[in-house]
């Protein structure tokens, strides 16, 4: 289960909207997808061979998979033959196991309950796997890698170019198979969204770089490393006749190392006295934070950071110092308070953590991040720690991970670190566009930051005089770190916004966070690099309809997220008597809606109409205070015709804004415990869907006529009509509104002694140590 930053959103592996989430998911993936490679390539980059393993088993190896059939009528007759001949060619992979994944789940052919067809275990921990609740997800925290089938050749989501295709024939054949048929399609592209769903759960639920998985189209295999860039995905080849290469990848597989598998060394699992030292470390920073006594209300929200028997310690090799042992910090972490929706990009996942030597609680913040950036967010932390910049979080360490963490004087080379591989493979002479487009893919390094200050969002505020208090304190972060670092934040956000409570203040601190998408200003203040970045709730108009996404940002954008920031808080936490579904459509119209024209997406036109006409924030009566301050602060953003002499120049000087602030938050005794939860999921969390019977459905993958590989061009795929700019805001797709159930994520790592192997396994036990090398 993945948990976005505002804890509004999530992409799990819940029934709930799956359709949607799997079609959103095949979206995504088209613009990292790398292949085809071709099998022994993909073998000798990402499994080299070493001397020091010997032979490798010959056994059976020529027809070891003669009995799996070139095409069935369900996967599951794929399967059955396929894991027989596995568990006979055991030899071939040992220390690891192979077992029916599939069958464990309440409903194995619906959407959002089904689990991969075959499932890797290392031996030692299947038992657990084994005596876990059927309901549960405990598989991804424990699978190796897996292999998903369909029934025939012809339900390949790929499609290789002819053999005797030339470079340039490959360079302009689309990867992407053709489907005449719509239905079949949809079809497809769900299954496919199913096995990206599967590698987004075991990132989830493990500490990964990378993780391997196996298509199966018939008797048609394509070997898959995903990472995240995205993937690079092999040549197809049949292992009734190409055993040796499927036997090849089993023998390299459970010979290599932990890190060659895709796990990340650098996290372990942690000892019994750290696991308590993190519990009560964690409880009273939590009693503090929220001001509450011992009890079952305390117990509860410990439980938002912490589950029993899954706590694992975290290293951060500090930037700027000898990479080697003197210089590794040591971070104890349990459940996420945020982790990643999509499986590429920056995937960040955030912990409250506890440093082992000083016990001081901490956040952990562990991303990926483009290369190169202008500035690593430590750094730039640093920096505006040391200028005085207030209401931001204090910096601890940072660095990038490395590929391993040194235990003595050696130091790691500069070169061993945690970055992805699918973005070094996108011009090899075998890949083929995706799409009608070349791909390309830009590469991620694996960071870490942590920070001395920790607290709660933004949604978690007790009432008017908290949330106009510390978007107060913000808007001072926002003045500082321009006055002194020539700096824009850029992603004013409610999911950026931290409230912590300190010892002589009533009401809890605003602190602005995530400084990584932050920039310098040329000397007309404005961002040296164009384009957008943030949060698209809580962008400015003139950021949304920019299409080209040229225009450079400005304070005063800033200034107008943070209005946004306020004025969603409000709808979905404070005093009002709008309507449900009257606050569901303001809710599509301000903060959802966007359009594409072209190959351009848009939006803000309903906060344009707002900001000239109130038509949308007049509809709602806030209690006489905030209604004060909301009307006041959108007519100096942009006045009403009758007032606009009387507020010209409000919002491009702001010292009229902080003067006003200030001054309103001196004179008006605002209500401290007014908090009300609205009926909305942005406010709940709770999906409601209208039906469940169209997000449950079967993937139904029949037999197809032949098996034979389709070599043909994919027919021209058509793109969406061009919009207007003039058409009046609709309720954007489905898809966009309503995006999944709110779950409190389970993501807490557990291990053998040498690698945390999995996270968030509700009810499992540790595993066995292991006693294969690394």
């Amino acid at each position: 289960m993945a948990l976005d930053v505002t804890l509004s959103h999530t992409r799990g592996m819940e029934p709930e909207a799956a359709k949607a989430r799997n079609r959103r998911r095949v979206q995504d993936l088209m613009k990292a997808i790398v292949g085809p490679l071709p099998v022994e390539a993909f073998l000798d980059a990402f499994i080299p061979r070493r001397e020091s393993w010997g032979k490798a088993p010959s056994l059976s190896r020529k027809h070891a998979f003669i009995a799996v059939p070139r095409h069935a009528t369900t996967a599951e007759g794929i399967c059955g033959p396929l894991l027989k001949a596995l568990r006979k060619a055991r030899t071939h992979c040992p220390g690891y196991s192979f077992h029916d994944t599939s069958a464990r789940s309440l409903h194995p052919r619906r959407l959002g309950y089904m689990k991969p067809h075959i499932c890797c275990y290392a031996t030692e921990n299947f038992d657990l796997v084994q005596h876990s609740e059927t309901e549960s997800r405990t598989e991804f925290g424990y699978a190796e890698f897996f292999i998903d089938a369909k029934p025939s050749p012809s339900h390949d989501y790929f499609v290789d170019p002819p053999i005797t295709s030339t470079i340039e024939g490959r360079a302009s054949h689309d990867f992407i198979a053709p489907a005449e048929d719509e239905e079949f399609r949809k079809h497809r592209d769900r299954a496919l969204g199913q096995h990206i769903g599967y590698v987004t759960e075991i990132f989830a639920r493990q500490p990964r770089v990378a993780v391997f998985s196996i298509s199966m189209a018939g008797s048609r295999a394509r070997l898959v490393r995903w990472d995240r860039a995205g993937c690079v995905v092999t040549e197809d080849f049949d292992i009734r006749g190409r055993a040796d290469l499927f036997c090849d990848f089993l023998w390299r597989f459970s010979q290599t190392t932990h890190r060659r598998r895709g796990h990340d060394v650098t996290v372990e699992v942690a000892s019994p006295h750290e696991e308590t030292l993190f519990r009560a470390s964690i409880k009273a920073h939590v009693k503090l934070q929220l001001a509450l006594e011992e009890g079952a209300t305390l117990d509860n929200a410990l439980r938002q950071h912490y589950e029993p028997g899954c706590v694992a310690a975290v290293h951060v090799l500090a930037h700027g110092s000898p990479a080697n042992a003197a210089h590794v910090h040591r971070f104890l972490v349990s459940r996420p308070v945020v982790s990643p929706l999509r499986l590429t990009g920056r995937a960040t996942t955030g912990y409250w953590a506890v440093d082992a030597r000083t016990r001081n609680v901490v956040f952990l913040k562990d991303t990926w991040r483009a290369y190169p950036p202008v500035d690593l967010e430590g750094e730039t932390l640093k920096r505006m720690n040391e200028q005085g910049v207030c209401n931001i979080p204090a910096l601890v360490c940072h660095g990038d991970v490395p590929d391993y963490i040194p235990h003595d004087e050696r130091e790691v080379d500069p070169r061993d670190v945690q970055v992805s591989e699918t973005d070094e493979y996108q011009n090899e002479q075998s890949v083929c566009k995706v799409m009608e487009d070349k791909v390309v893919v830009a590469k991620h390094w694996h960071y870490r930051v942590v920070l001395g200050t920790v607290g709660y969002g933004l949604r978690e505020l007790r009432g008017t005089e908290e949330l106009l208090h510390a978007t107060y304190d913000v808007f001072h972060a926002m003045r500082d770190a321009l006055r002194h670092d020539s700096r824009l934040h850029r992603d004013i956000s409610v999911g950026n916004i931290l409230l912590v409570r300190e010892e002589g203040r009533d009401v809890r601190r605003g602190v602005l966070v995530d400084w990584e998408t932050s920039c310098r200003v040329d000397d007309t203040g404005k961002a040296v690099e164009p384009g957008r970045v943030g949060t698209w709730q809580f962008m400015s108009v003139e950021m949304l309809l920019n299409g080209e996404n040229d225009r450079q940002h400005t304070f005063q954008d800033d200034m107008e997220s943070l209005l946004y920031v306020v004025l969603y808080c409000s709808l979905l936490w404070l005093p009002h008597a709008l309507p449900t579904n009257q606050l569901v459509a303001m809710f599509n119209v301000l903060f959802e809606y966007s359009d594409t024209i072209g190959t351009r997406r848009i939006g803000g036109n309903g906060k344009l109409v707002n900001a000239y006409h109130r038509s949308h924030s007049d509809r709602v009566a806030f209690p006489p205070a905030l209604q004060e301050w909301m009307q006041t602060v959108m007519e100096y953003h942009h006045p009403v015709d009758h007032t606009e002499e009387e507020y010209a120049d409000r919002w491009t000087n702001p010292e009229y804004l902080d003067r006003f602030w200030g001054d309103f938050l001196k004179s008006h005794a605002l209500d401290r415990d007014d908090r009300v939860v609205h009926d909305h999921l942005h406010a709940t969390g709770v999906y409601k869907a209208v039906s469940t019977a169209a997000s449950t459905e079967a993937i139904l993958l029949f037999n197809g006529s032949s098996d034979e590989r389709t070599s043909a061009p994919p027919r021209k795929r058509t793109r969406r009509a061009t919009a207007t700019i003039d058409a009046p805001p609709v309720e954007p797709r489905r898809s966009n509104r309503i995006r999944e159930q709110q779950e409190r994520v389970q993501v807490a790592p557990s291990s053998s002694k040498q690698n945390a192997r999995s996270k968030a396994r509700p009810r499992a036990r540790r595993p066995k140590t292991s006693s294969r090398k690394k």
